[in-house]
This record gives C-alpha cells, structure tokens and sequence, in this order.
C-alpha cells in the first residue's frame, strides 16, 4: 500500500489510505458528473433573449443580481457576460432579499417586494410559466438546446418569463479518451447530469457515451439514489469497505463516483469510492476517498490501474512469502534446514517482497517531467 500511495501521491492524487487504493483496482462501475467533471466547469454565455415592457438593460441587472450570490460556474458565465454588455448591477435602487437556491432547478428571491425566479425548464415547468411561452421562443429554445447550451428563464411576478439564454461549457479535451480507456479496461461509465435529456445527449455524443450510458435531469438525490442503486446491485447491499478485498467474493463491480460540487457530495460520499476535482466545492473535497489534485481526467484511469497493479503485487507477495515458508518448515523439519539458514530466508523473503512493492514507485525522472508539467501549467 505505501508505494502505491507514494506512486499517486507523487503524480497529483491524494488517497486517503491503503483501503481506497484497494478498492480502486475492484472498481466496475464509474459514475461520473458532467459540469467540472466531464466538462470544465468553464462556462460561457452565449445567447440571451429578453422580452416583455421593461428594457433589455433593467432585466440584465435583475438576472445579474439574483445570479451573483450563486457560487456556480454557470452563474459566474451569465454575470460576467453581462458585464460585458456594460451593465452595472443596480444595487443602488434595487434591494434583493429572501435569496435561496433551488436544488436542481435555479434560484428564487425578491425584487423590490416582487418574487423573481431564475432557473431551468424545469422550474418554470413546476411553477406553471413554461407553456405560456411563445411558440416562436420555445423554438429558440430548442435551437439553443441542440447545439448543446443549458437553456435557462426568468421571471418576474406579475409580468411572467422575461428572457431566456443559453450557456455552454467545453468538454475536457481528455474525457472522450478516459472513457474509452474505461471501457477498455472493462469498467461501465454512466454519466449524471442535471440537465434535459437533448443537452446531455449532445455532450455525451463528444465523450463516447451511449445514450443507455447517460442519465439527465437529475436532483442531488437522484444522483443519491443512483449511486446506491448501482452499489446495492452490485454488492448486494453489502459493505465492501469492511476489510481486505483481495480474497473476499463481495469485491464485484465495486461503484465509483466521480465530481465536483456541492450537489456530488452526498452521491460520493454513498459510493464504494469518491473521487473528487481538485478544483471542486470544498464539501466535495472533503467528502470524496480521492482527490485529482490537478483536475485530470487521466489521472483517473491511471489510480484504477494503480489500484490493479497494487492488488497484483499484494498477491504475489502474499503466495511468495507463504509459499517460501512452508518449504523452509518442510526442509527444516526433515533437518535439512538449521535455525540460521531458516532466520536468512525469512529475511530475504521479506526483503524481497519489499523490491517488489517498490517497483511500482516511478523513475524519479517520471516524476520530475510530472512536476515541471504541472508547474508549467501555473
């Protein structure tokens, strides 16, 4: 265990004990969030369409006001997209009160004594806004959907849905090659998303996902309860944590969820093993088994493998050292082995199998270039 965890340390992933690297090598399900996980987590805002009375600059400041306490980096793209339009948030005139979020659906507060909602299809779908949409924008809306945006409204009470837009976010560069090598590798990935099922599929399509291999519109519980449910199936609703793995029959299909926000933590704290970006939500951070420190997806693949390589050794190790003492017991019981020759080879044994471990530490020129990488990269 040590330098399996010595090897990842090394290469930028945190792993909090021996037991999670074990588990690491069993894995058979990934569960993966899209936003920061799949995605970059970089959005950017792309079309914006207002309607109604007031003027394109009063509703932008309202939309800016309610998004700038959302800690999202959807909310982040829509205000600073604003303020490249030069709008200024109108905090002067403007009071806003009774903030809250959603889970899943967006945000809710008070303007000026009036209730403004801010969020997804979805929550205008709930509150019975989204079917007194105009045709010709629910079409737009679409449009927006099939390039693979995330569609969102607003609304103002009183005067109904006053704009739309749509954001985007840049799959990782990495992620369609990490799912492939994830299925090369025998392991099922199932991607877990908020958004409607066009958007998901739209993304899933650039990272190699089949559409059974995609799951949309969901809520932190759902996520929950997805992850349970693969892990129940799986283990059949036993704890695979308790102990070692290597010669138990409950090591099958172990789960493994993958994220990065607030929303993620109850789904990786309910997994085999939870692994968070390292640019994540704290509450990610703490709650997840393992942590990319830089935020790659191959570093990923590259801990299962470790997990793997360090299950091979434990079990050699294991038949070496057992099967060396029982033909040192066997030798001396028949006298051909003294107390000396038997207290050497119990030694060597063990300094053997300690070599072997050790090989799965890097070249400490591996681990430079590593290092001078991810310098580079600040």
């Amino acid at each position: 265990y040590v330098a399996g965890l010595a090897a990842t340390a090394q290469n930028g992933v945190l792993i909090k004990g021996g037991m999670f690297l074990e588990i690491l090598g069993h894995v058979k399900k990934v569960a993966m969030d899209k936003t920061g996980t799949l995605s970059q987590g970089e959005f950017v805002l792309l079309h914006l369409k207002t309607m109604g009375n007031r003027s394109r600059e009063e509703i932008l400041g309202y939309l800016a006001l309610m998004e700038e306490r959302a800690h999202h980096p959807l909310a982040e793209a829509i205000v600073s997209g604003i303020e490249k339009e030069g709008v200024k948030l109108p905090r002067s005139h403007v009071a806003l009160t009774d903030h809250m979020h959603l889970p899943g659906e967006g945000l809710t507060g008070l303007i000026n004594g009036k209730i403004v909602h801010v969020g997804n299809a979805r929550l205008f779908r709930r509150i019975g806004m989204y079917d007194r949409l105009p045709d010709d924008v629910k079409q737009i809306a679409k449009e927006w959907v099939s390039e693979g945006g995330t569609v969102g409204f607003m609304s103002i009470e009183g005067e109904g849905i006053v704009c739309c837009y749509s954001v985007a976010d840049a799959v990782r560069p990495e992620s369609a090659g990490v799912i492939r090598k994830l299925k090369k590798l025998g392991i099922e990935p199932i991607m877990l998303t908020g958004d409607n099922k066009a958007t998901a599929l739209a993304i899933g399509r650039q990272v190699c996902l089949a559409e059974d291999e995609i799951q949309s519109e969901l809520y932190p519980e759902d996520k929950l309860c997805i992850v349970q449910g693969l892990k129940a199936s799986a283990s059949g609703g036993d704890s695979a944590t308790s102990g070692s793995l290597i010669l138990s029959k409950k090591r099958h299909e172990l789960v493994l969820m993958v994220g990065d926000g607030v929303n993620d933590a109850p789904a990786l704290a309910a997994a085999h093993v939870g692994v968070a970006m390292g640019a994540g939500a704290a509450l990610a951070l703490e709650t997840s088994d393992v942590t990319l420190l830089d935020c790659n997806l191959e570093k990923l693949v590259y801990s299962i493998e470790m997990g793997r390589r360090v299950n091979r050794k434990i079990v050699q190790n294991i038949i070496v050292s057992l099967g060396l003492k029982v033909i040192v017991l066997g030798l001396t019981i028949v006298g051909y082995v003294g107390l000396w020759e038997a207290i050497a080879a119990d030694v060597g044994t063990m300094i053997g199998v300690t070599i072997n471990g050790m090989t799965l530490l890097p070249p400490k020129r591996a681990t430079i270039n590593s290092n001078r990488n991810q310098n580079s990269m600040w």
